[in-house]
């Protein structure tokens, strides 16, 4: 029997842009929902799709947006200021030849 193709490898070809983000504590900031219609109604359900990116040493729960363009990603950050960038950069266990 052959299975189908998980939905998220298939997005991970379709769509070029990700943004990683930290999710805020739920009950302070705007719920999950809220930007799920924002996006239905502002980037379109072709054009956007999303995924949990698991969990991560300085953040837990992490989400990946997948967009077709830079465009789009950067209106949804706007729309959602409270969403930081889950920068792995700032992790003590972050190594880079080019870190500082």
């Amino acid at each position: 029997m052959r299975r189908s193709t998980p939905q998220k490898k298939i997005d991970d070809r379709a769509f070029p842009v990700r943004v990683i983000v930290a999710l805020p504590e739920i009950g302070k900031h705007r719920p999950l929902d809220e930007m799920y219609q924002w996006l239905d109604q502002n980037i379109g359900r072709g054009d956007y799709a999303w995924h949990s990116a698991g969990g991560h040493t300085i953040f837990n729960d992490r989400e990946a947006f997948y967009f077709r363009d830079p465009a789009p990603a950067v209106d949804f950050l706007a729309a959602f200021p409270e969403l930081k960038l889950a920068d792995g950069t700032i992790s003590p266990s972050y190594t880079s030849p080019h870190r500082s």
